[in-house]
């Protein structure tokens, strides 16, 4: 008998032997992984063993997320948030009903952040909208850039329903039917860093409506004046070049009326003075009347009028909704008939203004605080770092010091009895390109501390390049000049005309002198300039 329980015992040994033999493995790793960006989060796809019915994802150093297996989808998809903006290394494991785990699978992702955009993210450039019926719309855009994913347009159909268009970077028209167009219709752009981006940035959103009131056309303007010269009509100033002029046939006031058609939305006028300069006269004011029925009138603009011929900027209060405009032009510089180059409107979405209008130039680096290029010491027995060179201006090689840091001005220094020499013919500058006006270079000059120290003269000459010293008032090049030693602490301005388009040089020459060999006290020499600033007169 014990014989026979002998071998039950073996039998039940050897039986369980060979199950642990038998035993299942732990299950396979995903296969496949992807992972998809988006903005603070991941979703991961993968494929997974017939045998594992969950598993995990790890990620942010430590933080787990469990996950189980859908048996009938052949892609499993899992999303990870929370996660930090950069590369991230996420790992997968799968688990089998026993808690086996595989291992790992890895993957790294970049992640985006909320703000991976710098600045305002640019709209699709609207060009116009076409009533097609009471319901119906087709918008009209430019074409998308590079780095755009896609326009929505969003509208409301008369049962108050939410509905959505998506409009591809290549496509300029989108019709929009069965909308209640009494609502609005907007539409935004979209971006995407990467085509399979989880989510989307998005720009501001644009009411189409008000888009449609912003396009401004000056082909459809129908426009009356109170005079003009038979050979400079009126219709030059509208033709898309400053170059041409409307020139008035009387003397005194005049008045340019615009019926635009419709009503438009507009932010402000571009007026640019006519560059025939000798044709006609420049207006010293101008008043800007808007109506919306020709009748009845409303004053927004009184202001200034600068006498030269780059496109002046006048912006109003808000932007304003009208179909009438009148502008009335006053205060001729001299008793001849006012002249005009163009008329330009603008809002936040469209400006008419040609390519070839520019604003006038200002000089770089002209007024306190002067911004100082950060050069090694050029002066160290007057402070360490002290003087410098101004950032934008151009300087001749024994031109070391242009700046004090410690008042913040431009300069001339120089204090040989410190080992700063004294500099001959030292020339300081800045070129500019201005159109035919009447100008004034205008200096506040600071302290100096004697006119013995140097000889310094401010000079505005035609051309690229200042006149040597002892040619500063008398080269053919200069059309004006002062000796900055009769300035002390004040301004000096310097009046010139241009009658045609010209490139100018401005800026100072100078010689400074040893004052410790002159006066046998004072080691330097300074002249500080506050200010050097290029106004119209």
């Amino acid at each position: 008998m014990k014989k026979i329980y002998h071998i039950i015992l073996i039998l039940a040994l050897v039986a369980i032997c060979g199950c642990q033999q038998k035993e299942t493995p732990a299950p396979d790793p995903v296969g496949d992984l992807k992972a998809h960006p988006g903005i603070g989060r991941v979703l991961l796809e993968f494929t997974t063993p017939a045998n594992a019915v969950s598993g995990k994802v790890y990620y942010n150093s430590g933080s787990v997320k469990k996950f189980f297996i859908d048996p009938e989808a052949a892609v499993q998809t899992v999303e990870v948030d929370g996660l930090s903006a950069g590369k991230n290394t996420i790992r997968v494991v799968t688990q089998d009903i026993s808690g086996r785990e595989s291992l790992p699978k890895g993957v790294v992702v970049e992640v985006y952040g909320d703000s991976f955009y710098p600045g305002a993210l640019p709209n699709r450039k609207f060009v116009k909208m076409k009533e097609i019926s009471d319901d119906s719309i087709e918008i009209t855009f430019e074409k998308g850039n590079e780095e755009e994913a896609y326009v929505v347009v969003v509208y409301s159909d008369f049962a108050g329903q939410i509905h959505k268009k998506t409009v591809t970077p290549d496509q300029t028209t989108v019709k929009v039917e069965g909308a209640d167009l009494d609502l609005p219709v907007t539409y935004y752009t979209v971006y995407k860093p990467t085509e399979d981006f989880l989510d989307e940035y998005v720009s501001t959103t644009v009411n189409v409506q008000d888009a449609a009131l912003m396009q401004l056309d000056k082909s459809v303007w129908l426009m009356t004046v109170t005079s003009e010269a038979s050979d400079a009509p009126l219709a030059k100033v509208v033709d898309g070049s400053a170059k041409t002029s409307w020139i008035a046939a009387a003397e005194g006031d005049q008045t340019i009326t615009i019926d635009m058609q419709s009503i438009k939305m507009f932010s402000g006028v571009i007026l640019s003075q006519g560059w025939d300069f000798d044709a006609g006269t420049m207006a010293g004011h101008v008043a800007v009347d808007i109506s919306n029925d020709g009748s009845n009138w409303e004053n927004i603009l009184d202001k200034k009028f600068q006498h030269n011929c780059f496109a002046q900027e006048f912006p109003f209060a808000k932007a304003i909704k009208a179909q009438y405009l009148r502008i009335t032009l006053s205060y001729p510089m001299d008793s001849r008939p006012i002249q005009l180059g163009e008329i330009d409107l603008y809002n936040d979405l469209f400006n008419t203004c040609p390519d070839e209008i520019t604003t006038m130039p200002k000089i770089v680096n002209g007024t306190v605080p002067i911004q100082s290029d950060g050069s090694d010491d050029l002066g160290a027995p007057v402070g360490v770092g002290r003087m410098q060179r101004a950032v934008g201006w151009n300087t001749s090689d024994n031109s070391i010091i242009t700046t004090d840091t410690a008042v913040g001005g431009l300069c001339v220094f120089t204090a040989n009895a410190w080992g700063i020499s004294d500099v001959v013919n030292g020339k300081v500058w800045q070129t500019v390109d201005l159109m035919p006006g009447y100008y004034s270079l205008d200096w506040e000059i600071g302290s100096i501390t004697d006119n013995r120290g140097q000889d310094a003269y401010g000079v505005v000459a035609k051309g690229y390049a200042l006149p040597d010293i002892d040619v500063a008032t008398s080269d053919a090049s200069v059309i004006a000049s002062a000796n900055l030693n009769n300035y002390k602490s004040s301004t000096c301005k310097m009046a010139f005309d241009l009658r045609e388009p010209a490139t100018i040089t401005v800026g100072w020459v100078f010689t400074t002198h040893d004052m410790w060999v002159i006066t046998g006290s004072i080691p330097w020499s300074d002249l500080y300039i506050n200010s050097i600033e290029l106004n119209t007169r």
